[in-house]
């Protein structure tokens, strides 16, 4: 748990339902090791938590606000509340026919979701956060303060973020590892010899620019077959009458070729 806007908890960069249970809510906190393979227990309370997570009901505008719904909200809640029943005056569901062998109904009905559950005896609804007040709240760049940079999109642990993060993380160490090769071994400080932040930074800047100049010439060399003429948009040709032959100041022209 990192912090929390307008009652809604952020953990692990993402905004929770208030009463999510403490087991899913203090799941991770973990080593880098527990990280890059987690356990079938970890994996598995990572998928509980999901249902407990805050859902976008709109994207970010031009000044990055972002709206996001309660999981019990909505014509298709992601778990039960009696809170929120209660607040919104929600009736219960009519008794409707499931087709046990159908996967998507067992999942829609409430019975299989995961219930909310409020201290007993509840809060009175003046005393409640704005997320059980509401079924929606608008978080600004100012709600969270410094925390906002430990927000992201995908829930953190989750297949979709591993996928991403292997990805992202296999390209940035890839680059790290061939700007810190023997040809340019950016990790050197001999090759860094001017003192102070700016001339360092300076001084990284370039050798970066030269690290891609080099990455990009190889692409070419490798995807250009070798008896293909060199067609480069930096090579520019000068038509022949557009070329000034007349001599340079203090030269003669020079004689003409029998």
């Amino acid at each position: 748990m990192q912090g929390s806007a307008h009652g809604a908890l952020l953990i692990d960069g993402s905004l929770a339902c208030p009463l999510i249970p403490d087991r899913l809510a203090q799941a991770t906190g973990l080593d880098d090791a527990a990280i890059r393979a987690p356990s079938e227990e970890l994996t598995a309370l990572i998928s509980a938590r999901e249902p407990y997570l805050l859902r976008l009901k709109q994207s970010p505008n031009t000044s990055g606000t972002v709206r996001f719904q309660c999981p019990a909200a909505g014509t298709s809640p992601s778990v039960t509340c009696p809170r929120f029943d209660r607040l919104h005056q929600r009736r219960p569901s009519r008794p409707t026919t499931v087709d046990l062998t159908d996967a998507r109904q067992r999942a829609a009905h409430p019975a299989a979701k995961p219930r909310v559950l409020p201290p007993s005896p509840d809060h009175k609804p003046g005393e409640l956060a704005k997320i059980c007040r509401q079924q929606t709240v608008t978080i600004s760049k100012g709600d969270l303060g410094h925390l906002d940079k430990f927000r992201q999109d995908l829930p953190y642990l989750s297949p979709a973020w591993i996928g991403t993060y292997k990805t992202v993380r296999a390209n940035t160490e890839g680059i790290n590892g061939r700007v810190k090769g023997h040809d340019l071994d950016l990790g050197d400080p001999k090759n860094r010899l001017a003192h102070g932040r700016v001339a360092q930074t300076i001084l990284a800047a370039l050798i970066v620019a030269v690290a891609n100049d080099h990455f990009l010439d190889a692409w070419r060399h490798t995807q250009q077959p070798p008896d293909e003429p060199d067609t480069s948009a930096d090579v520019i040709e000068i038509p022949a009458e557009q070329v000034d032959r007349m001599p340079l100041p203090g030269r003669s022209r020079p004689p003409p070729i029998p």
